[in-house]
């Protein structure tokens, strides 16, 4: 009869092995280095789950999105719009701020025209203020600068461009 090692100090083993677990191995040691795991609990398999025919799905694909029809540009002075329509409702930033919940700098800042708000931002503003701070991209000027090859950051940033003038 061979005797067993314990794989972790190398020593001899007398008597039956003592099965442990050490970061998800399971080790047969010595009584020794048991203080090192934990007991392996005796294991059973358990077959995979079958999903029945009735219940499994298919994925459906979405269908191909008209990237231009969604496509909304800022009116060219948002700024000054926000800024009047706020005036008129009688209420300073700070109000305006902590009535849609959001930072009076930030505010100060898309007013100023430093920044353009982002579409959460100014959905709360239109909504808060019932103003219309876009207006959809006219298709000619989009479809005139594709050309038939698809929008390409560089057309996007000559629209741009040509908004500021």
């Amino acid at each position: 009869m061979t005797e067993k090692q314990c794989e972790i100090c190398g020593a001899e083993i007398s008597g039956a092995p003592q099965k442990i677990v050490i970061d998800g191995s399971a080790l047969e040691v010595c009584k020794s280095c048991m203080r090192f795991g934990k007991p392996e609990d005796k294991w059973s398999p358990v077959p995979k789950k079958m999903v029945p025919v009735e219940r499994a799905f298919t994925i459906k694909r979405p269908k191909p999105r008209d990237h231009f029809r969604d496509l909304v540009e800022l009116v060219p002075d948002f700024g000054r719009k926000i800024r009047e329509a706020r005036e008129s409702m009688g209420l300073s930033v700070e109000d305006l701020a902590a009535r849609i919940k959001e930072k009076a700098t930030l505010l100060k800042k898309i007013e100023r025209e430093e920044i353009s708000p982002e579409d959460e931002v100014r959905k709360k503003l239109e909504r808060e203020m019932k103003i219309k701070l876009t207006d959809q991209a006219s298709e000619t000027r989009v479809k005139s600068a594709m050309a038939g090859r698809g929008l390409t950051l560089g057309d996007i940033a000559s629209i741009k461009r040509k908004n500021e003038k």
